[in-house]
């Protein structure tokens, strides 16, 4: 595995954690960081599929 597909895995539980927060406190911030490292996530599975 690459490094970037390691770094997507503890990025996406933790965004999976962070929308979940927002969405169940109704908290903006939560849910705008879970989003970005969601996003994040995605690239960087992206990019480690494609090396």
């Amino acid at each position: 595995m690459n490094t970037f597909s390691i770094l997507a895995i503890p990025f996406f539980a933790l965004s999976v954690v962070l929308l979940t927060l927002g969405a169940t406190r109704k908290n903006q911030a939560s849910f705008i960081v879970g989003g970005v490292f969601m996003a994040s996530s995605v690239v960087n599975a992206v990019i480690g599929m494609s090396l």
